[in-house]
């Protein structure tokens, strides 16, 4: 797996700011938690606007990890599920590697992206 950081693009400050926001609130600032869940929502709209659709691939992907940061919501299953989006939010930021994109590609509604690598766009 390679090492890789690209600060010189937007989406990778927005993941790399999520991730900020979800250490310091598994660290026990609460809301934190909401703050990842705007940080999301704000991500939708904003690649979704630049993609010019709602159902493009890189939409989607935020739209899913949305719907993860939610099960937020629920206290009792916060502090496990937001370690799991802790460890998939750094293989984005550091690594460029994204989970939900390899689900995603093995949707059929997605067949363009039929290559289900480990490998993101």
């Amino acid at each position: 797996m390679k090492f890789k950081v690209e600060p010189k693009r937007i989406d990778w400050w927005l993941w790399a700011i999520t991730l900020v926001f979800i250490v310091v609130a598994i660290t026990g600032w609460v809301p934190g938690y909401f703050i990842v869940m705007g940080i999301s929502g704000f991500q939708i709209l904003y690649i979704g606007m630049r993609e010019k659709s709602i159902t493009a691939f890189e939409t989607q992907i935020r739209i899913v990890y949305f719907a993860l940061t939610l099960i937020g919501l629920a206290t009792i299953i916060r502090f496990p599920f937001y370690i799991l989006l802790l460890l998939g939010t750094i293989m984005v930021v550091f690594f460029g590697r994204c989970s939900i994109a390899f689900v995603l590609r093995c949707m059929p509604w997605n067949k363009k992206h039929m290559m289900c690598t480990l490998e993101s766009k």
